[in-house]
């Protein structure tokens, strides 16, 4: 339960047997060095637009690595897959990559998305071998 002083202040109730009350308020009015409110009023009112600086368009325009090493990663994988297994940790590469570009990279557009077909027709290729190879062991004679 908080005490209240004849002047309006709250002072912290005592903690344990301490009789002692901290007064942790200000005292109120122009005297204690408080603002006008006119004077704090500093912000601008209208909606101001966000400039670039050239750093930062220079930084924004290298922003397909991602997409681009996804979409070779892609029709390398494709391409392995072709031949047999090997294109698979390719095209899974291919995938991871288009997923990461389409989350941090604005600029990458179809790239990501042409590194994601590839990567995931690469990965179909390949689960059909696995399926053939599986088939044809399951023939072989022990």
């Amino acid at each position: 339960m908080e005490a209240e002083r004849p002047d309006g202040d709250l002072t912290v109730p005592p903690i344990g047997r301490r009789e002692s009350r901290l007064n942790l308020t200000r005292p109120r009015g122009p005297d204690a060095g408080e603002l006008d409110y006119e004077s704090t009023v500093t912000a601008p009112t209208e909606w101001v637009p966000y400039v670039y600086t050239d750093t930062e368009l220079r930084s924004r325009e290298g922003g397909r690595g991602l997409s681009i090493a996804s979409l070779v990663f892609g029709l390398a994988g494709l391409l392995g897959a072709l031949f047999g297994v090997w294109g698979a940790p390719l095209s899974l590469a291919a995938v991871v990559l288009a997923v990461m570009a389409q989350r941090s990279e604005r600029l990458g557009g179809a790239l990501w998305v042409w590194g994601m077909a590839a990567g995931l027709g690469g990965l179909a290729i390949v689960i059909v071998w696995i399926v053939i190879i599986s088939e044809a062991l399951d023939r072989i004679p022990y």
